[in-house]
């Protein structure tokens, strides 16, 4: 098996960026790491042991044009199954082939885990309480192999105002696509919140540096007043 992991980045700092791709180079299972700058290449990157995509300005979609442009880039090369890990996340060693496992023993081309919720530095909050397989799934806790590759223009597809709930879209994408799913309970990706919802959840006070929380309910209802069905709100 052929598998690459997709990592789009934009202003990232750079121990950020070696705190992901380190994770993506320890895998037990070896992959091929993509890192897709949108607009603002790092130079460090270059010189590391990836496949590195510059792209000349920003796109301003959460990643998600970044991510397609890598996907078909692994695509284009033949390999067999494409992971995405955002750039302020990271994997546990066996991630890959705990997926990889998954998709050996149920056939499905969609599988995913679940994830663990971590501070700005790192340490461990605890289990996410809405990754389900089924509402709710982080974009980098998926792994899409060869039958599903056909999903990954959604990424780009879906409307402007879906990108901040982007995750929950393309899951709800693939279902009605058909396409089979499957999900580990093991949570094997680092999810670093930059968002202050989390914090709440667990009781903390959001430390410095955390963004308020999104106006998810305003892109649900967009969402839902174009005709499609309603999503689970973060």
């Amino acid at each position: 098996m052929k598998i690459a992991v997709v990592t789009p980045y934009y202003r990232e700092d750079v121990a950020r960026l070696v705190h992901c791709h380190r994770s993506v180079a320890g895998q037990r299972a070896p992959c091929t790491h993509i890192m897709v700058a949108d607009g603002y290449p790092c130079a460090a990157v270059a010189d590391w042991d990836v496949d590195h995509i510059a792209l000349p300005r920003s796109h301003h979609d959460i990643g998600s044009t970044p991510r397609v442009i890598g996907s078909f880039h692994a695509i284009g090369l033949g390999f067999d199954g494409i992971a995405f890990l955002d750039a302020d996340n990271w994997y546990d060693a066996d991630h890959i082939a705990s997926l990889l496992e998954l998709h050996a023993r149920t056939a499905a081309p969609f599988v995913t885990s679940s994830r663990l919720l971590c501070r700005l530095d790192g340490s461990v909050m605890g289990r996410c309480h809405m990754t389900d397989g089924t509402s709710f799934v982080d974009t980098s806790c998926m792994l899409l192999m060869r039958q599903a590759f056909g999903l990954i223009a959604n990424w780009c597809l879906m409307p402007d105002y879906a990108q901040i709930i982007s995750d929950r879209v393309f899951l709800f994408q693939a279902r009605a696509a058909g396409v089979a799913m499957a999900h580990s309970d093991k949570p094997t990706v680092h999810y670093r919140c930059g968002k202050a919802g989390n914090y709440h959840h667990f009781g903390e006070t959001p430390p410095a540096g955390v963004e308020p929380r999104p106006d998810y309910e305003a892109a649900l209802r967009r969402w839902e007043a174009a005709g499609n069905p309603a999503l689970v709100a973060p």
